[in-house]
């Protein structure tokens, strides 16, 4: 019982991954995940770009060793920077990875052991609602031969 629930919520899990997709879902998977590079590509054509003119406006004028180490310590935070970002995407991937498989974790220990809490559960309150049901004839009973407790057992919820 226990192996086929697991079994069974396994596959309810893996059901998605049966399903066939199509070209343009796809697709449109592979844009969604390419939109932030694009973005972080742009934003390093841009700082290029940004290089490349300080580069031609230092070209009409004599170079200096300062004008190179400043251009390149510029480059060099821009790429730090760029780098920080991407690392900071990759690391809550990561914690969203292991949320997940906590999530998968606790599900199927649930399903394991809240099999037999629930089953237990579900006895005790048929035995309950068996026992209120034997007093509750029992009551019926008794108000036919004195009909004054009727309204003592209406009170307290028997009729």
């Amino acid at each position: 019982m226990k192996t086929a629930l697991a079994l069974t919520l396994l596959l309810a899990l893996a059901l998605p991954s049966f399903a066939e997709l199509t070209r343009q879902d796809v697709e449109q998977i592979i844009q969604q995940a390419l939109e932030p590079i694009k973005q972080g590509i742009t934003a390093i054509k841009l700082d290029i770009a940004e290089m490349k003119g300080k580069i031609e406006a230092l070209e009409g004028k004599m170079v200096t060793k300062d004008d190179i180490i400043t251009l390149q310590r510029e480059l060099t935070k821009k790429m730090e920077e760029s780098n920080a970002r991407v690392n900071s995407r990759i690391d809550s991937m990561y914690y969203q990875m292991w949320a997940i498989w906590t999530v998968i974790f606790v599900t199927i220990l649930a399903a394991i052991f809240g099999g037999p809490i629930f089953a237990q559960w579900w006895q005790k309150r048929q035995e309950q609602r068996e026992t209120i049901r034997q007093i509750r004839e029992k009551a019926q009973d008794l108000m036919k031969d004195h009909p004054e407790l009727a309204e003592v057992f209406r009170n307290i919820g028997l009729i």
